[in-house]
């Protein structure tokens, strides 16, 4: 744990030092601020990550919810595998009584919704009170640099970019 904050340190204050020499103090105020702005949001987006992953928020698991090509193809679970046999057979059965095909159809539409506690225990690490407040630093950040007036956006994003780029190399060499 210690070598990767001794590292990012060590990126940030050389890439200070860059900055300065680059662009003077503004440039360096800049660099620093989105560094650890966007260090703070990748460590809070990392945090709620494990935090679903271990079970520990309560969320649903990745295998328990629907996956993406599920949800482009059968937005509405009308064609799961168990129900999938039983509908063909009373489509067989029923010949070409569409109206009381439809109207199965609907009931089990209205029977699989997913309920506003559901969808939002499936959210939770989307919206982990950590990224917000780690936004909202980012966004607060933003704004003292242009009320001071030394917003520099080259440098900002710069050492916005920097930081996860630094931890993503770090856990590359690592592994």
């Amino acid at each position: 744990m210690r070598k990767p904050v001794i590292f990012l340190f060590i990126l940030a204050v050389v890439g200070a030092v860059g900055a300065f020499y680059a662009g003077g103090d503004v440039a360096a105020i800049n660099f620093e601020t989105g560094f650890w702005s966007a260090l703070l949001v990748v460590g809070a987006s990392m945090l709620g990550y494990w935090q679903m992953v271990s079970g520990s928020d309560g969320s649903k698991n990745a295998y328990e919810t629907q996956d993406a090509v599920d949800s482009v193809d059968d937005r509405y679970g009308l064609w799961e595998e168990s129900d999938l046999a039983e509908t063909v057979k009373a489509a067989d059965d029923r010949d070409t009584n569409v109206s009381a095909l439809m109207k199965e159809e609907r009931a089990k539409l209205k029977k699989s919704r997913r309920s506003f506690g559901s969808i939002l225990k499936s959210a939770k690490p989307a919206i982990s009170i950590y990224r917000l407040a780690a936004y909202i630093v980012l966004i607060l950040g933003v704004i003292w640099l242009m009320e001071e007036g030394l917003f520099d956006p080259v440098f900002y994003f710069f050492g916005a970019g920097s930081s996860p780029l630094a931890l993503a190399l770090w856990l590359y060499l690592t592994r």
